[in-house]
């Protein structure tokens, strides 16, 4: 009788399901959906930036602006050490992290006549943002918001040797760093399986530091396989920064714009 109940019960539950939808669902663990839910994919990258920096800079203990025009030859030809990483994550519900930075730190020689010395700069920059994917009918929109730090250090090292019993030296360094907030949206597009587009732009600084601040990129991307990326672009990013009291000590403004092309492996996980 048991078994017969048990048989009984069994083609009930199966007319009654079969009844309803016609179709016999599994029913999912619920701590295995809550997981997949969860789930993070990540992209890490390494990149290199021909890099052009236009603008002017005034500090104190200048007399007038001065004139900033940097080429890739100047940055490589006259590069200490700099590194240039980036790393994106994104949770399967659309929210995700953007970080990015990237440092070069040079130094100039000078030596002519009864002038010996060095100039060193350094510049760091720093993006950390919190970013929302929307889905299109074909691509996404990463919509982000947070900041961009900022940091320079500039060191002046002179011997001004003018005939005198002694040499007259010129030592001085200063550091400068500000946070900028930023928002901005990043458009992608697949071209085929291989291939996409991307376009970048945001605006920052509102006055609450710098007084603008902005970057516009244009890439192109090929999947090299499931793991491996290649990413090529164009990148312009600007600022206008001042701090202090004009005619003062305390006075530096920066006002640059960074621009080249940018070529990145990345590596997704």
């Amino acid at each position: 009788m048991r078994i017969l109940k048990h048989i009984l019960l069994s083609s009930i539950t199966a007319v009654s399901m079969l009844s309803a939808g016609g179709d016999i669902a599994l029913v999912k663990n619920p701590v295995i959906i809550a997981e997949a839910e969860n789930t993070w994919s990540n992209e890490f990258q390494l990149y290199g930036l021909g890099i052009w920096i236009q603008g002017d800079t005034k500090i104190s203990r200048m007399q007038n602006k001065a004139d900033i025009d940097m080429t890739p030859n100047d940055v490589y030809g006259n590069l200490k050490l700099g590194a240039m990483v980036h790393y994106e994550g994104l949770a399967s519900n659309g929210w995700g992290v953007w970080f990015d930075y990237a440092f070069m730190n040079l130094g100039f020689d000078t030596d002519e006549v009864m002038i010996d010395g060095s100039t060193g700069f350094y510049q760091g920059i720093l993006e950390a943002f919190v970013k929302y994917r929307s889905p299109l009918k074909i691509g996404y929109i990463d919509y982000y918001a947070g900041m961009r730090w900022w940091h320079n250090d500039i060191e002046m090292d002179y011997d001004v040797d003018l005939g005198l019993p002694k040499t007259l030296s010129a030592n001085w360094s200063s550091t400068y760093d500000w946070y900028d907030p930023v928002i901005g949206a990043r458009w992608s597009y697949p071209i085929n399986e291989k291939w996409s587009f991307r376009l970048r732009g945001d605006i920052g600084g509102f006055g609450i530091s710098s007084d603008f601040t902005a970057a516009v990129e244009t890439v192109v991307l090929y999947d090299i396989s499931k793991e491996w990326q290649l990413k090529v672009s164009f990148k312009s990013l600007w600022v206008d920064y001042e701090e202090g009291t004009k005619g003062t000590k305390d006075y530096f403004a920066y006002d640059t714009v960074n621009f080249g092309p940018i070529i990145g492996i990345t590596y997704r996980f």
